[in-house]
């Protein structure tokens, strides 16, 4: 018999485990790419770029002024040559600043790019600088980590804080040979610095790291229904802001479907077979038709929902989900049920209300008339009501 129990945890264990993960050469290579990913949509969803441009591109513009003040103070820098260095530092907190503030759709490299160019501008105004005011300087550093904990992840972070303790070095080295300081005196300015700049941003990125998670676990098991594996309404919703953020507007097909007799097969068969059979039907719906949104709204009714370019790619969706609900060669359906669709020429809240409430009529004629299996309207331009039964249904974005 296996012995099944988890082997205890150990520090030897917990340290094998750490460097394994540092020395991660993929892991490296794609360093930032799922946190800016989580951070960017889940922004994104709910205030378009905007509030990621702004904020970021805020954090650097906001230098200035403070750099600005630097200069009216006594240990501002005390020569000709010093005196340009700096203002060329605070210049690059400007430019870096309308340069994000000019990105439509940030990347995951150009935060990268953000942080690097902000942390060697601040590290060179910093070494402009006289006496201890050089150390202070530094703790803006701790600024950018938790810009960086929060957008990029803990890999680059700790490549952030590893730069900032070689800053603290770099500025401290150069008060004590240029000022004559000796190391106790620079204490308590350098307690708070390495504070904000290494400790602190390693306490946040441990909650960070934990809160992406759980917020990641928890938005999964609240936006896919939990037993077909499709989306909810609630998903369907975030999901279709998510696809809209990315490809901006097309055609979309939004389509119906309900199971023939369903409430007959779970008499006949039990609620275990009923389930059996729904689970059945969100695979054929998943491998039937390919970049859809599928989502399951109830019992035995699911959306489809497909957002194309061309009007080619439109009917193609439209003859995969045929071919679906129609007999084919040997007399048998995949899916056993009517889909009514409705094709709109975009997918804004009011479209979106009209496309579902004409392929809920579209539907019920199908229903109606056994023969048809499938009904097919185009949205109109004036959108019709969404019918009371509809009004769960989440909404497309603006």
């Amino acid at each position: 018999m296996t012995d099944s129990r988890r082997k205890p945890v150990t520090a030897s264990r917990l340290a094998r485990a750490a460097w394994r993960r540092l020395v991660d050469g993929e892991a490296w290579r794609n360093a930032g790419k799922a946190e800016f990913k989580f951070a960017q949509e889940g922004i994104a969803v709910h205030g378009g770029d905007n509030p990621l441009r702004w904020v970021v591109g805020g954090l650097a513009l906001l230098m200035v002024p403070l750099c600005i003040g630097v200069l009216f103070q006594p240990m501002r820098p005390q020569n000709p040559v010093t005196m340009v260095v700096f203002v060329l530092a605070s210049s690059g907190s400007l430019v870096v600043g309308l340069w994000w503030l000019t990105l439509k759709n940030p990347r995951r490299r150009d935060a990268v790019v953000f942080v690097a160019v902000a942390d060697i501008c601040l590290l060179v105004g910093c070494l402009a600088q006289d006496g201890p005011s050089r150390i202070t300087g530094t703790i803006y550093l701790g600024m950018l980590a938790m810009l960086t904990a929060f957008l990029l992840g803990w890999r680059l972070l700790l490549v952030h804080c590893l730069f900032s303790v070689a800053s603290i070095i770099a500025v401290t080295a150069t008060t004590m040979v240029v000022n004559g300081y000796a190391l106790m005196d620079l204490y308590v300015y350098l307690a708070p610095a390495i504070t904000i700049e290494f400790a602190l941003p390693v306490v946040v990125q441990v909650l960070v790291e934990f809160g992406r998670r759980g917020i990641g676990e928890a938005a999964s098991e609240r936006n896919h229904d939990a037993l077909t594996g499709l989306y909810s309404r609630r998903g369907l919703q975030f999901a279709l802001r998510r696809v809209l953020y990315k490809r901006g507007r097309g055609i979309a097909v939004v389509g119906l479907l309900d199971l023939d007799g369903f409430k007959q097969f779970n008499d006949s068969y039990g609620h275990l077979a009923g389930d059996q059979y729904l689970a059945e039907t969100a695979q054929a719906l998943r491998g039937g038709v390919r970049e859809t949104l599928n989502a399951r709204l109830g019992g035995d009714e699911f959306l489809i929902v497909a957002i194309r370019d061309l009007r080619a790619d439109v009917d193609a969706v439209i003859d995969d989900l045929r071919a679906l609900v129609t007999p084919g060669p040997s007399g048998e359906r995949t899916i056993r049920g009517s889909i009514g669709i409705a094709v709109s020429e975009g997918l804004n809240r009011a479209e979106f209300a009209a496309a579902v409430a004409q392929a809920d009529t579209a539907l019920y004629e199908a229903k109606a008339d056994r023969s048809l299996r499938i009904v097919i309207r185009e949205v109109v331009a004036a959108p019709s009501p969404v019918p009371p039964w509809r009004a769960g249904l989440p909404a497309a974005p603006e």
